[in-house]
């Protein structure tokens, strides 16, 4: 499960980062997105309008006048190294998502030659905060080997949070791929022709990189460490607490919408994200607890409300215990009491294996990750009798399919007096992400009542 949860975050980082370092070189020109690759840079033998620059060592991308489905040029991917066989080249394309529709259709013609691995053309949909709200690519048709111009149609849905469109042809190993008549449909209606937003404004501002936003961050020292955390918006106070191995990064959708009406401090819990940990005791929450006291007491706040996804809930739930007169409400989402008794035998066997590689490497990033992941198999230590001392209002939550034990969850919540407790259908431990609005309402609801 370990393993699995990182590939899959490794892969999204990946083409999150495409994405984010391509929005400023990839400028549109006049609604004219050069789809048929006929306006091109003779000087660096690119097209207009579409990035190469980032192309793996190995690869050629450029212009080719004499392969072409028609026009006078085409995009042409080619492997030039034969031992850079695992290796992949890419080139992108983004599109503001500033037209009136609810689907999109990107049609494609696909040339290529001694292809060995296989050619793809992923295509995302990415809201004003960079994420990715729709994704798909040609994954499933496992296209290799040598075949002549084909067209090739891929669909999905345009919502309404939409933002950025991004195209993506890729070759991955040995051989040779065209590209070419690229068509971008909306309802049906050429891209061309398709009617753009009432609303649409082009100099939107940019989105806030959370976690990194030098105007709302500040510094507290505590207990070996320096805490970092930034605040928005106004009204009553609410502490965000993210999980192991997170940052305030993870929060940003939250962040967002809970500003609207409180004060968001988020923070990065020390050693994690910006803030560092020169301690060399074990990692527990009661210290993480501590940690946040001191912040809430640096910042004149005497009670306030708290989220807690996953570590940061079990830090929630302990603070309710230690600091009860600090916490006027608590959410919490994925925490847990003790380990041995939320999770499988089969996740704390997959956490035991990640810290044994860890173990192996001398650098400090890993060495500090033994900490964070030995916490897991070592901590919290709550009973059922801390659970009753909780005087303050606590919601309850979890995926269906979270690796918290659904009759955990459920035991965290039948022994707090004034808690409530809501699974959410379908999700895993990543809830506050995979089902963002839902998540966010039944957490605003909670706080409102």
């Amino acid at each position: 499960m370990l393993r699995s949860l990182l590939t899959a975050v490794f892969a999204c980082y990946q083409f999150t980062s495409f994405c984010q370092t391509s929005t400023d070189s990839l400028k549109p020109v006049k609604d004219e997105y050069n789809l048929g690759f006929e306006k091109i840079i003779s000087a660096s033998n690119s097209f207009v309008g579409w990035n190469t620059g980032i192309t793996k060592s190995g690869f050629k991308i450029g212009v080719d006048s004499v392969e072409k489905h028609s026009g006078k040029y085409s995009l042409a991917i080619e492997n030039i190294d034969q031992n850079v066989a695992s290796n992949y080249a890419l080139t992108g394309m983004f599109i503001p998502a500033k037209y009136e529709g609810s689907k999109l259709e990107v049609k494609f013609y696909l040339k290529m030659e001694n292809v060995k691995d296989h050619v793809d053309f992923p295509f995302r949909i990415d809201d004003e905060d960079n994420d990715k709200i729709e994704f798909t690519n040609l994954l499933a048709k496992k296209i290799y080997g040598t075949q002549d111009w084909k067209q090739y149609t891929l669909k999905l849905p345009l919502q309404k949070e939409a933002s950025k469109i991004y195209l993506f042809p890729l070759l991955y190993g040995p051989g040779k791929m065209w590209v070419d008549d690229i068509q971008i449909l909306i309802d049906g209606v050429d891209i061309s022709q398709a009617k753009i937003k009432a609303d649409y404004n082009p100099n939107a501002p940019q989105a806030i990189n959370y976690g990194s936003n030098a105007t709302a961050s500040g510094r507290v020292k505590v207990k070996d460490a320096e805490l970092y955390y930034e605040t928005y918006g106004k009204g009553e106070p609410l502490l965000l607490l993210h999980g192991n191995s997170q940052s305030i990064t993870v929060f940003k959708k939250q962040i967002k919408a809970f500003s609207k009406s409180y004060k968001v401090i988020a923070v990065d819990t020390r050693g994690q994200g910006k803030s560092t940990d020169s301690s060399t005791q074990p990692l527990s929450y009661d210290l993480y607890a501590e940690d946040m006291k001191t912040l809430l007491d640096s910042l004149h706040i005497v009670k306030t409300n708290i989220l807690g996804w996953s570590d940061g809930g079990n830090t929630g739930l302990i603070m309710a215990v230690k600091y009860p007169k600090y916490i006027k409400k608590l959410a919490v989402t994925g925490a847990c009491t003790n380990p041995n008794d939320a999770v499988s035998t089969s996740t704390l066997e997959e956490v035991s294996k990640a810290i044994k590689s860890l173990e192996t490497k001398s650098d400090e990033k890993s060495k500090y990750q033994v900490k964070l992941f030995t916490m897991l198999l070592t901590e919290p230590h709550l009973t059922a009798l801390d659970l009753k001392k909780i005087k303050a209002p606590v919601l309850v939550m979890a995926g269906e399919k979270d690796m918290i034990l659904e009759k955990h969850t459920k035991f965290i919540a039948a022994n707090i007096p004034k808690s409530q407790l809501f699974i959410f259908k379908g999700a895993s431990h990543y809830v506050p992400v995979e089902k963002v609005s839902e998540f966010n309402t039944e957490v605003l609801t909670f706080l409102n009542q």
